[in-house]
């Protein structure tokens, strides 16, 4: 909800002005009238700009999105002078792809740091937010170039970057062309790249891109984030950033010094940097006072982020305890600081925590106490809590208790106005009290320390390195207790020094020459603090007033200490002193002075002062007003409200607190609105709820929830609705069912209506009449005994249920019989629970089905094996009573099986199904242990055993019924059974095992009197096939293998040996090295070099090796690459008719014993290369039969197992041959006539066309001169007629009828002629419809 308040700031005429709060926190907005037009809106933000920390000379953006109806008019401003706008001082931008509004400063400077402003502004409102920069000056660099810039005399790089022209901007670089396109192309969009490179004349467009890339590190960086501290005493560093190289390296420092980091959390190293997408997150475990630093990011050695970490010197005095709550009640965490903090940061299960309806964070004046409230704790908020201060942190465990009660089981538990994990006040009060004072004298001492160092004449090296803290604290102290006197005043001396020092002295130096202009060597001058005479200050404040919140009505307090019980100080308000009068109590207890409002109400705000002795402190009262309850009216409201169906019910409270307050009414957690059964009624003080028309569903918690700019509070009550109860439930449960009574219950209704059960009334009919007789009411317990029965008869009854309410709906039961031979079910099988000689004693359990009566008894019978008869165990005239009977009616040696049935009022039921056999004889002893247990087999998941049975001894031990086999790993204590089931068979196959795992094994027989003995194995046994000696499986095994440089080798040699071998690899007889991989599996062993190289080339040799025997084998790997290509190449003739051929060798013939050469030789005849001589180990060939008057050229190629190189090829080799003149005798030709007349080489063809179709005719004509060729249809020319195509193609002549028609039928001749003679051809066309 928006929280609203005028404001007397200028608006445009006749508007009002509304200030409003964002839910963006820190952005205030401010609208203009009091309603808007339908669709428009205020400008807000959706994302402000976040404050930032940079090295100076980076570039600094600050990104802000806005919204709004119509589209905000966005500026900036700062708080010190005015925004320059330059290019190269700052820049504003718009993006309209992700609609952010951004300001940058290309090359900040430290001149640029202050607090910046944002204004969005429409014709409806405006929306403020500000911004902080920070601009860090570090005195390190990593990189060349910005090495050999701070070479350069310091103070006029500054001048420079501080230099400004007289309109304010900064003096511009001078840089040559080349250097200014590339900063201009840096900084430009795509788009406006062709156009730059147009007027700075460069033609090389896919150049200028690569380039240009290549100078672009990190291509986007956003998603700045200062350092936190996690709750795991963890601090992270947190920044998107999209490098244009992923290989780019990663730097971190820490005031300068490179800090080392892995990339994994795991590892042991302090910093970790864990990369998610482009997400860079580093992380400094065990945090400590030494991590505090200027830390920064660098890639490539360019900067991206730099960000200050500070460790406040604080820690919890007393930690957060484990709370246990209710469901629906209020808990509470309480921590206490040695150091005052504003804020603690709160983490619930690792997930931040801040101030809402559900969470709300509570911090006590003195900034000791710190409090965490979760609200309406329900089951899903159980977990682990933290509270983070500094680098410290401490933790504790939430636990909700459900509601058990059943009755609310799955309803909503009403709310509950309690609070859990409430500690005593006054204790924590106390230690924060002792924190306070510790605190300040820790800071007195460290003031007293300042001030002896400065008497001392230390206090430049104090201004210098001293302790930031002590400085800042005594700052605060100050401001904290006002303290306005005299203190000790400072003036700055010039020093002169000798020559030399730090390099902090060589700076000043400069600095000084600089000033004065003169250079060479001068002694140095320092500037150090004097202390001038101090005068004691007297009183002064031990704690000073702090700012406190009232409520209205209830009562405040300020408090201070001086350091004098005889002090006397006045009391200020507003400027004006006050004393003590009917409102305003002042009081003084020795050291403390106090003022009490009795009753605050709106006139006790406002700024309250102090003073004593010179000395003053101030505070601020602001008063609030909370919405709250009266007591009485409270307790009045929680009163369950009963009213009956269809009625209405009213629930009114009064609240006092400054309006607007927000009234929200619920039920059952569902907040009401106005609506036919619901009136909602708000007025001054008081707010007035009315439901109408209810129904019994509507009964549920009633809360109501106020709310203002000051608070939230609620109240809860009860709406309970009466109605007619729902009727009984069914189907009747059946108790006795006898010839003269029916006995029944039944279940109580699901809903009462809210009120007690009065009466059941009854109903009964008898089955084959209309009428029903009232059995009258039975009272409240549902159950009924009904004695007025007949024998044989049915019976129907109804049931209803009287409250005060009225009476429910009837249930009619099913029709129950009186005295119906109703059999009961069999009993379960008889149990023989022990068998002796003389007595068998068996047990039973009773039938599930009893017939509708109670079970009054047993019949026993008996059965030998064998026979067909039973027989009755038990006297005819006495029924067994109990569930179990001794038979001693039993003759020794005999087996026997037993029977029972149940007997009711009825009868006899049917009987069970009979026991197993057994034999009248004394218990048998257990058997002895197996003999000859061993091994038959084994793999390596199966284990085959064999045993002969144990030896019969009579009296000792009995004969063996079945057997248990059970294994034992080694390392187990425990035996594990392989079958639940005794087996008859004395061999058995244990399953499941592992692989080379140790087992113990035991057999143990098994009969009626028990188990034996346990029989195991001498020893353990491995799981494992039978041993087989080492040998490879492959069929064909390749024993050389060519790998090009660069790319991975890979061997694979599959082998069999059992027990698993010991395999081991070398390389040209020793072992590999940890380049090369070997992976082993179940019969598999693999060689894997990646990334090959020719020092990986050598013979490689597997040797498998297990306790059987060993098995090797080895294979030439030979890493090599195309070899480089042979030097010059020579000619020389040693023997007419050759040509010696020499040349340099290839530089890879030293790293390549198997290169070689290849001679190739072209003459001036033939034009073609062909190879004179392959294999060649030296550098010279002799080429024979070498043809004088012929031009040579020869190629050497280097050759390998890879490949041939490219050519060496030699200068043209030519032997001058002497020429003789040469005669050429033409005979003399004879004329010769080749004139003929024309004649058919091809005739024309009959054709038959379909109508529509094309049509082609052709035919081959020969004469000399070329015949003219003319084609004629029924005797006319067709040679200009346009509908044929006539074309004569080397005497071949054809015509062409694109479409055939009617028309085209009839006779087609063709005539060629020349001076010589005259030929014609002729055909028919047919047209086929």
């Amino acid at each position: 909800m928006w929280k609203r308040s005028k404001v007397t700031d200028q608006t445009a005429a006749g508007q009002a002005g509304i200030r409003k709060r964002s839910k963006v926190p820190g952005v205030m907005i401010t609208q203009f009238m009091e309603e808007l037009p339908e669709g428009m809106t205020t400008p807000d933000f959706t994302r402000k700009p976040i404050a930032l920390t940079i090295q100076e000379g980076k570039l600094a953006v600050f990104k802000a999105i806005i919204v709004g109806t119509p589209t905000p008019t966005v500026t900036w401003s700062r708080a010190n002078g005015e925004i320059i706008y330059h290019p190269n001082i700052c820049l504003q931008k718009y993006d309209e792809a992700s609609r952010e509004h951004t300001i940058e400063f290309p090359k900040v400077s430290p001149e640029d740091a202050d607090t910046y402003k944002c204004f969005a502004t429409n014709e409806y409102g405006k929306a403020v937010c500000t911004v902080v920069l920070n601009v860090i000056a570090v005195g390190f660099s990593k990189t060349k170039e910005f090495q050999k810039t701070q070479a350069e005399d310091i103070l006029d790089l500054r001048k420079r970057l501080k230099k400004r022209n007289p309109d304010g901007t900064r003096e511009e670089k001078l840089m040559n062309d080349e250097e200014k396109v590339w900063e201009i192309l840096l900084s430009a969009d795509k788009k406006d790249y062709e156009r730059i490179c147009a007027e700075y004349g460069i033609t090389d467009f896919r150049g200028m891109l690569k380039k240009l890339n290549e100078m672009k590190i990190v291509s986007h960086i956003s998603a700045l984030k200062p350092v936190e501290v996690t709750c795991d005493d963890y601090a992270t560093i947190e920044l998107d950033m999209d490098l244009k190289d992923p290989s780019s390296k990663i730097f971190l420092y820490k005031d300068g010094v490179m800090v080392p980091f892995c990339k994994e959390e795991g590892e042991e190293l302090k910093h970790s940097l864990k990369q998610v997408g482009k997400k860079y997150i580093f992380t400094i475990k065990k945090l400590g006072k030494e991590d505090a630093g200027l830390y920064s990011v660098d890639v490539e050695g360019v900067n991206v982020f730099s960000t200050d970490f500070k460790v406040p010197e604080v820690d919890f005095a007393v930690k957060i305890q484990e709370v246990k709550a209710e469901e629906r009640e209020d808990a509470m965490f309480q921590c206490v600081l040695t150091a005052p903090m504003n804020e603690v940061k709160w983490f619930g299960k690792s997930a931040p925590l801040t101030n809402s309806e559900k969470h709300e964070i509570i911090v006590s004046e003195d900034k000791l106490i710190h409090k965490l409230i979760v609200r309406d704790c329900l089951p899903l908020d159980s977990g682990i809590y933290a509270a983070v201060a500094g680098i410290k942190s401490c933790n504790a465990w939430l636990i909700i208790e459900a509601d058990k009660d059943p009755a609310n089981k799955g309803k909503k538990a009403a709310r509950k106005t309690t609070m859990a994990g409430v500690c005593n006040d006054e204790e924590l009060l106390k230690i924060a009290k002792e924190q306070q004072e510790r605190y300040e004298r820790e800071m007195e001492e460290k003031l007293g320390k300042r001030r002896r160092r400065e008497k001392d004449g230390q206090l430049v090296p104090d201004a210098a390195i001293g302790d930031n803290n002590d400085e800042e604290s005594a700052n605060q102290q100050g401001e904290k207790s006002g303290k306005k006197g005299k203190r000790s005043k400072k003036k700055l001396v010039e020093v002169e020094e000798p020559v030399g020092g730090d390099n902090n002295d060589e700076e000043t130096k400069n600095l000084q020459d600089e000033k004065s202009g003169i250079k060479g060597k001068r002694a140095k001058k320092k500037l150090v603090a004097v202390e001038e005479p101090v005068v004691d200050p007297g009183v002064h404040f031990h704690a000073g007033l702090s700012d406190c919140k009232a409520i209205t009505g209830e009562a405040a307090e300020l408090e201070c200490k001086v350091s004098s019980e005889e002090c006397q100080g006045i009391w200020y308000k507003d400027g004006q002193e006050i004393k003590s009068s009917e409102g305003i109590t002042i009081t003084k207890d020795g050291t403390f002075h106090r003022l009490k409002i009795h009753k605050v109400t709106e006139e006790f705000a406002g700024k309250y002062k102090f003073e004593a002795d010179g000395r003053k402190t101030e505070a601020t009262i602001v008063v609030e007003d909370p919405p709250r309850f009266e007591p009485e009216e409270l307790e009045a409201f929680k009163t369950p409200v009963t009213v009956k169906k269809g009625h209405k019910a009213t629930f009114k409270i009064p609240y006092i607190g400054r309006e607007p307050i927000k009234v929200t009414w619920y039920l059952d957690g569902e907040e009401l609105s106005d609506d036919s059964n619901i009136k909602l009624e708000h007025s001054e003080g008081y707010s007035r709820l009315l439901l109408t028309k209810l129904q019994r569903k509507d009964s549920g918690e009633i809360k109501v929830k106020l709310k203002n700019e000051f608070g939230t509070i609620e109240a809860v009550s009860q709406l309970v609705v009466l109605d007619k109860p729902t009727p009984p439930i069914g189907p009747l449960e059946i108790v006795e069912a006898s010839s003269s009574t029916i006995e029944f219950k039944w279940r109580p209704p699901k809903d009462s209506g809210g009120c007690k059960i009065g009466n059941y009334i009854l109903e009964r009919q008898q089955v084959g009449r209309n009428t029903w007789k009232k059995l009258g009411p039975i009272g409240p317990e549902a159950k009924y005994k009904d004695t007025d029965v007949d024998h044989g008869r049915r019976y129907c009854y109804r049931i209803r249920v009287e409250t005060s309410m009225g009476t429910s709906e009837m249930m009619e039961t099913e029709d129950v019989q009186a005295g119906t031979k109703a059999y009961p079910g069999p009993p379960s099988a008889p149990k023989v629970v022990s068998a002796s000689k003389d007595c068998i004693n068996i047990s039973w359990s009773p039938p599930c089905n009893t017939g509708g009566t109670n079970i009054l008894g047993y019949n026993l019978e008996k059965r030998k094996r064998g026979s067909n008869l039973w027989g009755q165990v038990n006297p005819h005239e006495e029924m067994i009573r109990g569930k179990g009977y001794a038979v001693k009616d039993v003759v020794e040696g005999i087996e026997y099986e037993f029977r029972v049935s149940a007997i009711n009022n009825s009868g006899a039921g049917e009987f069970s199904p009979p026991s197993e056999f057994v034999f009248a004889r004394d218990p048998k002893k257990p058997p002895g242990k197996v003999i000859d247990l061993k091994v038959t087999d084994s793999s390596c998941t199966t284990l085959s055993l064999s045993w002969a049975k144990p030896k019969d001894i009579e009296g000792v031990e009995d004969e063996a019924k079945g057997y248990f086999v059970e294994i034992r790993p080694a390392e187990n204590t425990e035996w594990d059974r392989c079958n639940s089931n005794a087996i008859t068979m004395t061999t058995y196959t244990v399953k499941g095992m592992k692989s080379m795992a140790m087992y113990w094994v035991r057999v143990i027989a098994t009969n009626d009197g028990g188990e034996g003995e346990p029989q195991e194995l001498d020893n353990y046994i491995i799981a494992m096939p039978p041993p087989v000696r080492p040998h490879f499986t492959d069929a064909k095994i390749k024993s050389f293998m060519v790998v090009r440089a660069g790319n991975s080798a890979r061997f694979n040699i599959n082998f069999q040996a059992s027990p698993w071998p010991e395999i081991v690899w070398l390389k040209d007889g020793a072992p590999v090295s940890k380049k090369v991989t070997v992976s082993n599996t179940e019969g598999t062993s693999q060689l894997l070099i990646p990334s090959s190289e020719r020092t990986d080339t050598g013979i490689y040799t597997i040797i498998i090796k297990n306790i059987v025997g060993q098995e090797t084998f080895s294979i030439e790997i030979r890493v090599t690459d195309e070899p480089k290509p042979p030097g010059p190449v020579e000619l020389d003739e040693n023997v007419p008719g050759t040509v010696t051929v020499s040349w340099t060798p290839s530089p890879d013939e030293k790293r390549d014993d198997r290169l070689h050469y290849m001679v190739t030789k072209r003459d001036s005849k033939k034009r073609t290369w062909h190879t004179v001589a392959d294999l060649i180990f030296n550098n010279r060939f002799t080429v024979c039969n070498i043809m004088p008057g012929r031009e040579y050229k020869f190629r050497i190629y280097a050759k390998n197992d890879m490949g041939s190189s490219k050519p060496s090829e030699s200068q043209k080799w030519l032997i001058s041959a002497k020429k003789e003149k040469f005669t050429l005798q033409v005979p003399e030709s004879k004329p010769c006539n080749l004139q003929s007349p024309p004649r058919f080489l091809v005739p024309l063809k009959m054709h038959t066309a379909p109508q529509g179709y094309e049509c082609y005719m052709s035919c081959a004509v020969k004469g000399d001169p070329t015949p003219h060729v003319t084609w004629l249809r029924n005797n006319i020319s067709l040679n200009t007629n346009t509908n044929y195509y006539i074309s004569n193609t080397c005497g071949v002549c054809s015509l062409l009828i694109l479409r055939v028609g009617s028309k085209d039928t009839g006779e087609y001749k063709v005539v060629a002629e020349n001076p010589i003679g005259r030929v014609e051809c002729s055909t028919k066309l047919t047209v086929r419809e």
